[in-house]
């Protein structure tokens, strides 16, 4: 008997098969919260996400309650992106191809392929824009692997799982200066799959490595002068910072604050003296002598259940833009990362299948969760055939501020 296919399936399964081995660092987002947009009732464009609890250790026998406070994230998914073509008769009558394998090299091939490239950047720009340690310099890329060991120090030091499988993604200028000198350390992956991955270099230091294009590059803002602490003792989400008329705050600015060091969050105390470093969440431009300014992460002080500092902010505190970078204003640069899993979450979530269509497919890749939608509808009024591929998703923060580091390079 001749074998049989189904072309509505095949085209929808290769389509998600070829975006979904494109993707270099979207593979490192979470998953786990995709089921939280699967519940039978609407659940809306976001989800709340509950942290761990975390409790501090008494001294002695007496009975010392602590509250249940839970912090919570927010996974959004909010980002709606899609490819449309379509043929007329005549051309599907003496212009079009006719084999899968036409079709697939053709077709499916490119629109996986700036899907992919669409998710992957987008994943890349959320991280480079919500991680708030760096190591390196703006504008320059490492010339050595001691900015690779100081990025899987400061991982290690904020108690990052290290049991589980972390990326090294980096652009092509970084991997072209430093594989060289580490071609024979490398390991083969992990996986077999791994091996055929785009981007894939080895396993060296803990990491799998990538080389990627997809990675952000931002922006510095720009501060005229000093910028401090206005007022002592603040914790939370947010600064009240002195500055000067017009400074402006980007998203994804990291600084760090004089005094403020970060502590082990298991241990909440200090091993080797590291300032604490923030990115700025939002994008912020002073209009007078004082600004509030969002952050990430929020300040947790002594005797938190969350202490992330060792102290909270002195009032005049000076603030460093970009730590380790001389002369930031204004400079730009790739955000190659380090990431483990748990630095943040992707959503993705099946859209409505319309039945009066020629053909309907959609299929979620059962690893990373991602679903994809393919219809084709013919327009008798034009005599043409629409195609189109949608794909809805979003991500959230977990736990950057232990599992994800940005290495700065030009």
């Amino acid at each position: 008997m001749a074998n049989q296919f189904s072309f509505s399936n095949w085209v929808a399964m290769e389509a998600l098969r070829l975006l979904v081995n494109k993707l270099e660092v979207a593979q490192f987002f979470n998953t786990t919260w995709m089921k939280q947009f699967e519940q039978e009732f609407a659940v809306g464009a976001s989800v709340q996400v509950k942290l761990p609890q975390r409790f501090t250790v008494r001294n002695g026998l007496g009975y010392q309650p602590q509250p249940i406070n839970r912090l919570t994230t927010t996974v959004n998914c909010n980002v709606v992106k899609g490819i449309d073509f379509e043929w007329d008769s005549i051309e599907k009558a003496l212009q079009m191809e006719r084999s899968n394998e036409e079709i697939s090299e053709q077709y499916l091939e490119p629109a996986a392929a700036q899907l992919a490239q669409q998710v992957d950047s987008d994943a890349a720009l959320f991280a480079a824009q919500n991680a708030n340690n760096i190591v390196g310099v703006l504008g320059t890329d490492p010339s050595s692997t001691t900015t690779i060991m100081q990025a899987r120090q400061r991982l290690f030091e904020l108690a990052c799982p290290w049991g589980q499988e972390k990326g090294m993604i980096v652009p092509p200028s970084v991997n072209t200066a430093l594989v060289p000198a580490l071609q024979s350390l490398f390991n083969p992956s992990s996986d077999i799959s791994k091996q055929y991955k785009q981007g894939s270099i080895g396993k060296l230091n803990g990491f799998d490595w990538y080389e990627s294009m997809s990675l952000a590059r931002l922006t510095a803002g720009t501060w005229q002068n000093a910028v401090t602490i206005d007022g002592a003792g603040q914790s939370g989400a947010s600064l009240l910072l002195n500055c000067t008329d017009g400074d402006t705050f980007n998203q994804g600015d990291v600084f760090q604050i004089a005094n403020v060091h970060q502590v082990n969050p298991m241990t909440r105390s200090v091993l080797t003296p590291v300032l604490k470093q923030f990115v700025v969440t939002g994008n912020v431009i002073a209009t007078g002598t004082t600004v509030t300014v969002p952050i990430s992460p929020a300040i947790y002080g002594p005797g938190s259940q969350y202490q992330n500092v060792d102290s909270l902010p002195a009032a005049s505190a000076a603030l460093t833009l970009y730590p380790g970078t001389s002369s930031p204003n204004g400079l730009s640069g790739a955000q190659a990362l380090a990431i483990h899993p748990d630095a943040f979450a992707m959503v993705s979530v099946k859209l409505e299948s319309p039945e009066a269509v020629e053909i309907i497919s959609q299929k979620r890749d059962p690893k990373t969760g991602i679903a994809l939608r393919y219809i084709r509808a013919f327009d008798p009024v034009e005599s043409r055939m629409i195609n189109r591929w949608d794909m809805v998703y979003g991500f959230g923060a977990m736990y950057p501020d232990n599992c994800c580091v940005r290495l700065l390079c030009a």
